[in-house]
């Protein structure tokens, strides 16, 4: 989506906010946002005269604005600015013209965005206003019931219904290329859109270029059939490709009585939050725990109230069919203290009966340990070979050396038979064919695979 740019005008008796400028405003303020808004944004705008010395050039340097965007529903804030109004020219001007003060700019609406963050949400706010129209705007401000005394009690303000955003979808080419140009590559890729199956292959292009993971919910389908059959149509034959199922509703997580309705929800932006609370949970040596797949009685989903969708039955036919394909439901599992609603299995999109690779912990370790010793290896690039060879090994085995596993059982490497009982291998070599200028890195290890099924044999003795 292209920036959308709103302009807050303080007019003779009101005060609008525009998605073009107004050539009436006595004062304005331009903001410009990446950022999307709907029908149910209002921004709230409040004006503090502190009483202080204003230079004659810029009379209005008493005033404080604060100008808030709230959700009209439950009254959240989206962002805040708060700020002074500037003569005109932006940031730019201001640092020219008051080059020796950083007070002053910071002080000012326009210093928002100007230290180009990723995180402003305002990526440019430019105010302007005519030192002879200071008196107006004084009395237009106190008229419309916005400016305030300093330490008033009651707060007065001026509501304004922020202008709907048009978004326009963007493409795959251009989702792939925005996710491969992100400076901080990202570890996962969540979607929650099974429509547009040429989105789902941009991010499936992505991840085989970056190395990541793509966590897809299914969506609200209300039969197994219909989940495998929609599954087995991705035909994502890939252990970094993980499918999510919730055939499940809940109440809303803010809901204060059991009059509020039950409604379905995607399950993949709970199953990324304990993901990420488990990868918090790294040891000393700063490794995190992938070993344990978030899954099963310790991850239980926590929705308020959860039961399964009407006339939808998970019976051993349709746990297997989905097992199957490679489906990751949202079930409802009885434990000796009581039943839990839990990610039932941990299985990824590759397409075998015995491989490690089909396992969600197995494959979050392999793509771990490899982007590791991929990102060593880059960084010793560009040394004399020798040096290379060394440095980039013993980093490596030193990395390596903190995933096997523990007495404990906690660890990301195991010993493998075919590697003579090691955890792993690793070799770097310089190339046959250019040994002047390239290197061969080969690499084998055997990952923590994750327990599905148990099965018990009893007897009876005398």
């Amino acid at each position: 989506m292209s920036a959308q740019t709103l302009y807050l005008s303080i007019l003779a008796s009101s005060m609008t906010l525009t998605e073009s400028p107004n050539p009436a405003a006595l004062a304005s303020v331009e903001l410009v946002t990446q950022y999307a808004f709907d029908s149910n944004v209002v921004a709230k705008v409040v004006a503090v005269d502190e009483k202080t010395f204003a230079p004659s050039e810029d009379p209005l340097n008493n005033l404080v604005f604060k100008i808030s965007f709230s959700d009209k529903i439950d009254g959240s804030v989206l962002t805040e600015l708060k700020g002074r109004l500037y003569t005109g020219g932006g940031v730019e001007a201001l640092e020219e013209q008051h080059a020796d003060d950083f007070s002053y700019i910071t002080g000012k609406l326009d210093f928002y965005g100007a230290l180009d963050s990723n995180y402003d949400f305002f990526e440019s706010v430019n105010t302007s206003y005519s030192a002879n129209d200071a008196a107006a705007i004084m009395t237009a401000l106190d008229a419309m019931g916005a400016l305030n005394e300093l330490g008033a009690f009651r707060t007065k303000e001026v509501e304004l219904a922020v202008p709907a955003s048009t978004v326009t979808d963007l493409t795959p080419k251009e989702i792939k290329n925005a996710l491969l140009d992100m400076r901080d590559r990202p570890r996962y890729l969540v979607c929650c859109e099974v429509a547009s199956l040429p989105n789902i292959e941009a991010l499936a292009e992505v991840m085989g270029k970056i190395n990541c993971h793509v966590l897809l919910d299914i969506g609200n389908i209300t039969d197994w059939q219909s989940a495998v059959a929609l599954t087995e149509t991705l035909s994502i034959n890939d252990h970094r490709f993980w499918v999510f199922w919730n055939p499940n509703k809940s109440r809303p997580s803010t809901a204060t009585t059991v009059l509020a309705r039950k409604k379905w929800r995607p399950c993949v932006g709970d199953y990324l939050a304990q993901l990420l609370i488990r990868n918090a949970a790294s040891n000393a040596a700063g490794i995190p725990p992938i070993y344990r797949p978030i899954a099963g009685y310790d991850f239980p989903v926590s929705f308020r109230d959860m039961e399964k969708i009407s006339g939808l039955t998970l019976d051993e036919e349709a746990q297997n069919a989905l097992a199957s394909a490679g489906v990751n439901v949202v079930i409802n599992e009885r434990f000796e203290g009581g039943d839990r609603f839990i990610y039932g299995d941990a299985l990824t999109q590759y397409n075998s009966k015995t491989s490690a690779l089909r396992l969600i912990n197995s494959s979050e370790i392999e793509t771990y340990t490899a982007n590791v010793v991929i990102g060593i290896t880059k960084k010793h690039l560009l040394k004399g070979m020798s040096s290379f060879i060394k440095d980039a090994t013993s980093e490596c085995e030193r990395f390596l050396d903190a995933c096997v596993v523990d007495d404990s059982g906690k660890g990301l490497l195991v010993r493998s038979s075919e590697l003579g009982g090691r955890y792993y291998a690793l070799s770097i070599t310089p190339r046959a064919d250019d040994p002047f200028s390239k290197a061969d890195i080969k690499f084998s290890r055997r990952p923590q695979g994750c327990a599905r099924q148990a099965f018990l044999e009893t007897t009876v003795t005398k």
